[in-house]
């Protein structure tokens, strides 16, 4: 009996509240909020690393940055470790993988071989990592390296659409990543760009009049509304590309055969709390959207439990009645995805292993934090938390309460939560004696020298 298929599609830097369904207006997602009033809207998944690398390997592994390997952008994956797509292909599915990739290491357009480097995806149409979004290409399984034409989305959503139809006789398990909304913002067909022209965005209120991109380099609110019309366009466009997988499977008969999902890594700042990009412990850096769909499996809910993003792979796999050969660190919560009181994660773990490119530009740290049902904490190696939000009665994290002598107790038993957490996964190190003690030194040291950046002694 044909089992059923998955179809994983996920997106670069998409946070959670710019989208329709999580009560955004302005950005015009018609196809995922369609989708989602059918399926389960996760309201608090949460990214366990939230920079591109770490965060893609926990979504292919079920384990955290540092068991996988690759600790912060352009750092390899280990490929001694199975990954949700060895599973899938030992039980007969068809595996492919198009889009971003980013977990080869350096070379960023570097091709990436059959065999274990793939971590058991066949079909293969993949760039490691490029944001040129209207020059964009990829590799195929032959190392042809063949040149987009026009915006990368549609042009990867094509390859989809191709593989969904060539493949409907079996089981297959297809993982779809786009590149945007990531920035550059402005890279895309103007037609996208001509709907949010004249929009004047609502920003966040916790957007300050100064933010800082880097340690030399400042923007003010309307350089965000600028890059913010820019992120909504893209936003827009992956809906319409969404719509076309849709649109696919019921033309193909699949679409009451396919676990369809749709998130992302890791969110965008953009200007909250006065900063850009990413690798903070804010709502609008962790937290992504996430939502699911499967004919006679999933309800018209949503879910208010907290789930993380490294829980996928094993609650994806369980839903097809399949699982891991070996322990991975995220948790089994199929039951999520199915029934309404199904209970979640009680906290989150999300890690900072070693910060890169716009964490250094602005001064970033290491850091560790726990996020439960109502409080955020985090902490650096040299101090014992510098965020600490309600983000039940404060969901803008507009007050911290780190140093707030009421709260100081609170604070004491969430740090002992999240010292457990360390302790059961990694080593709270000043980031270049992580790299040195886990002996990633030579890895961290040919991407610092691919880049022109300094190396790290030994």
């Amino acid at each position: 009996m044909k089992q059923s298929n998955l179809l994983f599609v996920f997106s670069d830097q998409h946070r959670w509240c710019d989208m329709g369904i999580y009560g955004n207006s302005q950005v015009q997602t018609p196809n995922f909020d369609r989708f989602a009033r059918q399926g389960v809207v996760f309201d608090h998944c949460i990214s366990p690393s939230p920079l591109c690398v770490p965060a893609r390997g926990s979504l292919l592994t079920g384990l955290y940055p540092l068991r996988h390997g690759a600790l912060t952008n352009d750092l390899p994956i280990r490929q001694d470790i199975p990954s949700i797509a060895h599973v899938l292909r030992d039980n007969r599915y068809k595996t492919g993988y198009i889009g971003k990739w980013h977990l080869a290491g350096v070379p960023r357009d570097q091709f990436i071989p059959q065999g274990q480097g793939r971590l058991g995806f066949e079909s293969w149409k993949v760039c490691n990592c490029s944001h040129n979004y209207q020059q964009a290409y990829y590799y195929d399984e032959n190392n042809q390296r063949i040149e987009i034409e026009g915006y990368e989305p549609m042009a990867q959503t094509d390859l989809a659409i191709d593989f969904i139809k060539e493949n409907q006789a079996q089981n297959w398990g297809l993982f779809l990543s786009w590149g945007p909304p990531h920035n550059p913002y402005h890279e895309l067909p103007e037609r996208y760009v001509d709907r949010y022209r004249d929009l004047d965005p609502a920003l966040r209120q916790n957007v300050p009049e100064v933010i800082r991109a880097t340690q030399t380099t400042q923007l003010n609110r309307q350089d965000i509304k600028h890059n913010l019309r820019g992120y909504y366009a893209h936003i827009t466009a992956l809906d319409e590309q969404f719509g076309r997988l849709l649109q696919t499977l019921e033309q193909t008969g699949q679409l009451e055969d396919t676990l369809i999902i749709y998130t992302s890594d890791h969110g965008d700042m953009l200007g909250s709390q006065g900063f850009t990009n990413k690798q903070l412990p804010y709502e609008e850096s962790i937290r992504v959207p996430l939502l699911a769909y499967k004919s006679g499996l999933t309800n018209s809910m949503r879910c208010q439990q907290q789930i993380s993003l490294v829980d996928l792979p094993v609650s994806l796999l369980d839903l097809l009645g399949l699982s891991f050969s070996s322990q991975v660190d995220g948790l089994n919560l199929s039951r999520l995805f199915t029934e309404r009181d199904a209970a979640g994660r009680e906290a989150c773990y999300i890690v900072e292993l070693v910060p890169c490119h716009q964490a250094m530009q602005r001064g970033g740290s290491e850091w560790r934090a726990i996020r439960t049902d109502r409080y955020t904490l985090a902490r650096t190696a040299k101090d014992e938390g510098f965020v600490l939000y309600d983000h039940v009665n404060d969901p803008e994290q507009l007050e911290n309460l780190v140093d707030d002598p009421a709260c100081q107790f609170l604070k004491k038993q969430l740090l002992e939560r999240l010292d457990q957490e360390i302790r059961r996964h990694d080593q709270l190190l000043p980031w270049p004696d992580l790299i040195r003690h886990y002996g990633y030194t030579e890895a961290w040291n040919k991407s610092q020298a691919y880049f022109g950046l300094p190396l790290l002694e030994a």
